[in-house]
């Protein structure tokens, strides 16, 4: 709920800031805090997007190992049938 909350106002300064450099004026010192405030948003959801990229590789990796895992066991299942 707060973060949603914050996130709004943040939302809302930094397209405040932005609209002041697109009509070119001067920026102010808490206009550059909102900008690094934007920033390091969209820093930290690339950081939770790479990692949720890294889960699902991982996952598939386990996936993969647990098949060739099943793998082998058969195939030394039927080489051992077929040697008796």
């Amino acid at each position: 709920m707060v973060e949603s909350v914050t996130s709004a106002v943040i939302e809302k300064a930094l397209d405040t800031v932005l609209r002041k450099v697109s009509e070119g004026r001067k920026l102010s010192t808490e206009d550059l805090v909102v900008l690094m405030l934007g920033l390091f948003r969209e820093i930290r959801n690339d950081i939770a997007n790479t990692n949720k990229r890294i889960d699902n590789l991982y996952d598939l990796l386990g996936k993969i190992y647990e098949a060739l895992i099943k793998q082998a066991t058969t195939q030394r299942q039927k080489a051992g049938k077929s040697q008796t």
